[in-house]
């Protein structure tokens, strides 16, 4: 789809990247009110003096152009070399500058400089910490003081000190108050930020239990189940072979019986890290129940199936397991494999797989057997 042009536009403008765009918007719109403030003080300089000196024009260009660099630093990409890529705090400290300057200009009207210096602090409300806001406070407070002393000495007649002091007072009431409210939203969204953490944490707990053998760490019954549906339809886009194996571990009840159950956990843990070794890394190992285990073998014909799982009989029955009591545990598996058939369901090549089980388990155990050869898979498009 075409993009418009006012989407060609913004993106000119702002970038494509999302965090750099926010940032972006940010300065774009502290750069806006600064160029809405620059007309406003021209007005209230005139009112007062009848004319506009060059001192206001050096405060236009300094305030707005000021805003321009930053935007420019942002924009190219030169702010990420520092901890505060917004470079909110900078910002705020030069818009607080530009008021005081504006204050000095403004005259009689100079009172509107004070709902300007609140709204630049509200700037960093949602976004800087509470030892920032403070600082920052401090640092209007203080330069403010010295431009209306500064001020009610060179020109009391128009910077009359009593009212210049009652301006202090008045600032020096709100900028504390403006402080601990951002402080106050800091701490907010440092918990906001800790209880997303903490959330996402859990999902992913909550994610692991819900996929994965809490005693083996193999992917259980439900992720096994889930991974075996997309291979089938995936086979059913694009034909190809894959096999499923139900592996046994051979009388697994005897070694719970005789050796307790902690035994018969050491041994399930040794035979999934065994099995994984053994497996290629596209083949996935899973805990089906109890001591049965399924494997599935993507994009694999029956042949390297058959060696596949011989190769993880042989290895498995050459691991000697060690437990808690001192002993040693021999251990050996049965194994049935299925060639999944175009047309069939999971539920019918599983079937196969666990006849072909129990097939091994009559012929003595410690085994394979599989489907014959003539009975892979033989469907395939022109």
């Amino acid at each position: 789809m075409q993009a418009t042009p006012l989407k060609r536009l913004a993106d000119l403008w702002l970038g494509t990247d999302p965090v750099q765009r926010l940032r972006l918007r940010q300065t774009s719109l502290a750069m806006a009110l600064m160029a809405l403030c620059a007309p406003v003080l021209h007005y209230c300089v005139l009112i007062a003096h009848g004319e506009r000196g060059p001192w206001l024009w050096l405060w236009t260009a300094w305030s707005v152009g000021g805003m321009a660099l930053f935007y420019g630093c942002i924009r190219s990409g030169h702010s990420c070399r520092f901890a505060d890529p917004s470079l909110t705090s900078v910002q705020i400290a030069f818009a607080i500058s530009s008021a005081a300057f504006g204050y000095a200009l403004a005259g009689p009207l100079r009172g509107a400089v004070f709902p300007v210096l609140t709204l630049i602090l509200m700037f960093g409300m949602f976004q800087l910490r509470a030892r920032s806001a403070y600082a920052l406070s401090f640092f209007a407070l203080v330069l403010f003081g010295a431009v209306m002393t500064t001020m009610a000495l060179r020109q009391p007649d128009s910077y009359p000190p009593l009212v210049e002091l009652g301006h202090f007072l008045m600032l020096a009431l709100m900028l504390p108050a403006v402080a601990v409210l951002t402080a106050r939203m800091s701490v907010i969204r440092q918990r906001l930020s800790q209880q997303r953490q903490d959330l996402a944490r859990a999902l992913a707990q909550l994610e692991v239990i819900a996929t994965r053998d809490e005693l083996t760490g193999l992917p259980n019954r439900r992720q096994m189940q889930a991974l075996m549906d997309q291979e089938l339809l995936r086979s059913q886009r694009h034909p190809h072979d894959f096999c499923i194996a139900l592996v046994d571990l051979d009388h697994f009840k005897r070694i719970n019986d005789s050796q307790g159950h902690a035994a018969g956990d050491t041994v399930l843990r040794h035979f999934a890290q065994a099995g994984q070794a053994a497996l290629r890394a596209t083949d996935v190992l899973a805990r089906w129940g109890g001591e049965e285990f399924l494997v599935l073998l993507p994009d694999t014909p029956l042949p390297q199936a058959q060696a596949a799982l011989e190769r993880l009989r042989e290895q498995v029955a050459a691991l000697s397991v060690r437990i808690a009591e001192g002993g040693e545990i021999r251990l050996t598996v049965s194994i049935g494999l299925a060639a999944h058939r175009a047309g069939d369901t999971l539920a019918q090549t599983l079937a196969r797989a666990d006849r072909w089980l129990y097939e091994a388990k009559a012929q003595g155990r410690n085994r394979l057997q599989a489907d014959a050869p003539t009975e892979a898979p033989a469907a395939r498009l022109a």
